[in-house]
């Protein structure tokens, strides 16, 4: 056993100041939460199920978590970015989110917001606010049609390499 202990303060001491390590486990405890959310959370009580959680660490700079969920009308998926250039001496500070929304029954891209975010302020009422915000600012794009617009901006996917 204290070949064990040893080795674990080891693997501490090494990759405890890593910023990859930190953004790993960061992803590892967020995972978690996010399962809560749809457990216990707001997203179970409004009926939203969720889909595949997945961490994408390969990039060189760039690592994210995408989370995926959806309801009876929609389709969502939440980008969680971090860069290892953002992440301080001490801790992680902010993160780059982005939300999107898609019509179910085709999987159309309806629109995507993205902002930054605090690290301490990542939870299941922020990604809540980003949807409100989202569909904000989707009202405002409706033409007399009553369709959503998406801006060029808005159509282009995320970088695949991130995935």
């Amino acid at each position: 056993m204290k070949k064990i202990a040893k080795y674990q303060e080891f693997i501490t001491e090494k990759y405890e100041e890593d910023p990859s390590f930190k953004i790993k486990s960061f992803f590892v405890e967020l995972e978690k939460n996010i399962r809560n959310w749809f457990d216990e959370g707001t997203f179970a009580a409004n009926g939203a199920v969720l889909g595949d959680i997945k961490r994408a660490l390969t990039n060189a700079i760039e690592k994210n978590l995408i989370f995926e969920f959806n309801d009876e009308e929609f389709y969502y998926q939440v980008y969680i970015i971090m860069s290892l250039q953002d992440v301080g001496s001490d801790n992680l500070d902010e993160c780059y989110v982005k939300v999107k929304k898609y019509d179910a029954a085709d999987m159309t891209l309806l629109r995507t917001y993205g902002e930054d975010v605090q690290v301490s302020e990542l939870s299941e009422d922020k990604i809540l606010e980003l949807f409100s915000k989202l569909d904000d600012e989707s009202a405002s794009l409706e033409n007399e049609d009553g369709e959503v617009t998406v801006s060029e901006e808005d159509s282009d996917l995320e970088d695949t390499s991130l995935v």
